[in-house]
């Protein structure tokens, strides 16, 4: 509690952004209009998550959970992946403990997205509609089907997020007939993707929610400086602001994997299928 009450209504540090961009391309007319999308359109996304109380619960948990399984007879190959069953001790505490993160996260989300309104009312002098409000590393307790039979179980989404397929009971009822919205932020400089989810999909109904890195902080740190990718990005019609030339260094694009090839990879892999296509116009880094 004592991290994350100075954290809140905070974009936070790393990957997390304020990303101002254009709708560049639309896959998907009809999906596009039921999530309020047009070619065109200037859009806010917005990648931020429940700051330092979330990272403390995690470091916390990790702990408790690395102690317990000895008594589960589990072993992992990473202490990361520490768990516990569900209803153990250590699992019913964690999942408390990840339900006030993941609350903290949203009024997080919503006092940035407040102040985002504020600032389009008054510079453009028009507002910002939500498309939807996603939690990403999130466990949730769900009905899926395995091996022919329902089953409930507790999928824990670490790198991803859910992709619920058209029609599902639990999406709201503009939504249902278009499936759940899914973000696939690029980097600095480089494409985001809005998806939705399918049916039948092989992932309990789950696609990836990022990029991902092919270099560490510190090596992206070494391969760049921030003064010269602000020029950079600059230069190709981008606006871009940090907190440090350092944490801009360690988010350079050539940091991550290429956004629309992960986006082939999991469309063809039957997890989500794209709908539309987004490019920076201004980067805000935590």
């Amino acid at each position: 509690m004592q991290r994350g009450q100075q954290q809140v209504g905070r974009l936070g540090s790393g990957n997390h952004f304020l990303e101002v961009q254009a709708v560049d391309e639309v896959h998907d007319e009809a999906v596009a209009a039921a999530f309020g999308l047009r070619a065109g359109q200037v859009v806010v996304m917005i990648h931020c998550g429940s700051r330092g109380l979330g990272h403390q619960i995690c470091t916390d948990h990790v702990r408790a959970m690395e102690r317990a399984m000895p008594g589960h007879g589990i072993e992992v190959p990473d202490r990361q992946l520490a768990c516990a069953p569900v209803r153990s001790p250590q699992g019913r505490a964690y999942l408390g403990a990840m339900v006030a993160a993941a609350n903290y996260a949203r009024a997080n989300r919503q006092l940035l997205t407040a102040a985002a309104r504020r600032v389009f009312a008054g510079t453009a002098g028009s507002g910002l509609h939500l498309v939807y409000d996603v939690s990403h590393n999130l466990a949730k307790i769900e009905t899926h089907g395995v091996d022919g039979a329902d089953r409930r179980l507790c999928v824990h989404r670490k790198g991803a997020t859910r992709a619920l397929p058209p029609g599902h009971p639990q999406l709201p009822a503009d939504l249902r007939a278009a499936g759940q919205p899914v973000f696939v932020p690029g980097s600095m400089g480089t494409a985001s993707y809005v998806l939705t989810g399918v049916a039948g999909a092989p992932a309990f109904a789950s696609t990836c929610h990022g990029a991902g890195r092919v270099r560490s902080r510190a090596q992206a740190g070494r391969s760049v400086r921030g003064q010269e990718l602000r020029r950079d990005l600059q230069a190709r019609g981008i606006a871009v602001r940090g907190a440090s030339w350092r944490g801009l260094a360690e988010e350079t694009p050539q940091a991550y994997k290429d956004v629309s090839a992960v986006v082939d990879v999991a469309e063809a892999a039957g997890l989500c299928r794209r709908v539309a296509r987004l490019v920076p116009l201004g980067v805000v880094k935590g």
